[in-house]
C-alpha cells in the first residue's frame, strides 16, 4: 500500500485505537478527529471536537491541508440486544445519528467541497446484510448507511463488515464464528485499505454472509448468536 495520510473520523473507538497503533507500526501519518482529547485516541496530529456539524469547518479546513488523504469514518453506536435488551427511545435515536446521519453527512458535505481525500471507507457490520429481531435497528442504520453512500460519487468508497468484535460496545452478546479482537478487526482494516466496494475480514465472513443472504428472515430470528 502507498503511504498516504489517513484521517479517522471516530477516533475513539477501541477499533480505532488498534488502527492507530498498527498504522503507527507501519509509519502511516494518521490524523485524528474525535470528541475525546485522550492520548491513545490521538494520532500524528490530533483535532478534539464538541459536535461533528457546529465544527465541520474545523474539520474541513484539517483535510484539505493534506494530501490525497484516505477517511476512515469509525462512528458506531450499540445499544440493542434482544431478548436481553431493548433500546429506549433516546437510544433509537442515537443508534441512527451515530451510525448514519454523522458519517453520512460528514462525507456528503465533505465529498461536494474537497477535491483532495482519494477515497472512504466506512465501518459496516454483518447485521446490514439483513434485519433480525437481535439488533435491527443497529442493522438498519448501517444499512442505511451503506446504500446511502453510493450514491454521492465518492472518488473510491470502501465498506467493510465486521462480525462481532471484542469491544465494550458488543460485551454483553454472544461470541458468533469468526469473533475478532479489536486488534485483529483494525489489523484487518489496514490489509483491506487499498480495496473497493463491501470486503469483509476473512473469507469465513464472506461465506456467512452469502449464507444470510439466502435465509428468510423467520429463520434468522431463531438464530441468537
Amino acid at each position: 500500500m502507498v503511504k498516504k495520510d489517513i484521517v479517522l473520523i471516530g477516533s475513539s473507538s477501541e477499533i480505532a485505537i488498534e488502527f492507530i497503533k498498527t498504522c503507527s507500526e507501519n509509519s502511516e501519518n494518521v490524523i485524528t478527529i474525535s470528541r475525546s482529547n485522550n492520548r491513545e485516541t490521538q494520532g500524528n496530529q490530533h483535532l478534539k471536537i464538541n459536535e461533528y456539524f457546529s465544527d465541520y469547518e474545523d474539520i474541513k479546513n484539517l483535510i484539505k491541508k493534506l494530501d490525497n488523504p484516505v477517511l476512515i469514518f469509525f462512528n458506531g453506536f450499540l445499544a440493542e440486544n434482544r431478548d436481553l435488551y431493548s433500546p429506549t427511545n433516546d437510544e433509537i435515536v442515537k443508534t441512527d445519528e451515530i451510525n448514519f446521519t454523522i458519517p453520512y453527512m460528514l462525507s456528503q458535505k465533505l465529498n461536494s467541497e474537497l477535491n483532495n481525500v482519494s477515497k472512504y471507507v466506512f465501518i459496516s457490520t454483518m447485521a446490514a446484510i439483513k434485519p433480525r429481531y437481535k439488533n435491527y435497528i443497529y442493522g438498519l442504520t448501517k444499512r442505511k448507511l451503506e446504500e446511502s453512500v453510493k450514491y454521492i460519487n465518492l472518488p473510491s468508497l470502501l465498506i467493510i463488515r465486521f462480525g462481532k468484535v471484542k469491544t465494550k460496545m458488543s460485551k454483553n452478546h454472544s461470541d458468533p464464528p469468526f469473533t475478532l479482537s479489536s486488534k485483529d478487526a483494525a489489523s484487518s482494516l489496514y490489509k483491506k485499505l487499498d480495496s473497493d466496494g463491501i470486503k469483509y475480514p476473512h473469507f469465513g465472513l464472506f461465506f456467512i454472509a452469502n449464507l444470510i443472504k439466502l435465509l428468510p428472515v423467520v429463520i434468522l430470528k431463531k438464530i441468537k448468536t
